[in-house]
């Protein structure tokens, strides 16, 4: 599998996904990494049935994510991970599913969080967790659609810790 990009958003499957970030990336296959979805056939059928036939669609708890590797069918494809949290993301790559871009480009927040662009608010687990990350070497930004003007996280962290 050849991972293009873990994207954060809640939504999962929806238009900015399948119009935009797919044909950006040619994206192959489309991974959804989520306990909750991957326990909820009615919902799995729903996001199934709107993506196109030629793209590989995997709906799978985070443990099972890190088993991916050995999913031939995957094999060298193009594919965008997409999480609901970036507690997800944190989680895939402490289970060993590494990768090198984390685009966050929707996440809620809390009483804690700070919102850092239109549809992201962080609070400080989330800072943490970044941090983390990016001291692996994980390339972190915020953007909606490829479109739009990427942000790096860390031109905004030291805003968003004070």
């Amino acid at each position: 599998m050849n991972i293009l990009l873990v994207r954060v958003d809640d939504r999962f499957i929806h238009g900015q996904i399948l119009e935009s970030w797919i044909p950006f990336l040619k994206a192959q296959s489309v991974v959804v990494a989520n306990d909750a979805l991957a326990s909820d056939h009615f919902q799995k059928t729903i996001m199934s049935m709107a993506i196109p036939d030629r793209i590989t669609l995997r709906i799978v708890t985070l443990d099972e994510a890190t088993c991916l590797g050995q999913d031939t069918e995957l094999d060298n494809k193009r594919t965008l991970v997409i999480v609901s949290s970036i507690k997800d993301a944190y989680v895939l790559f402490s289970k060993g599913f590494h990768f090198f871009k984390l685009n966050i480009g929707n996440n809620k927040g809390s009483q804690s969080s700070r919102q850092v662009s239109y549809s992201v608010w962080v609070d400080p687990d989330d800072i943490q967790m970044i941090k983390e990350l990016m001291g692996h070497g994980v390339d972190v930004s915020l953007q909606s659609v490829p479109r739009e003007r990427v942000i790096d996280m860390k031109s905004i962290m030291s805003l968003v810790m004070s």
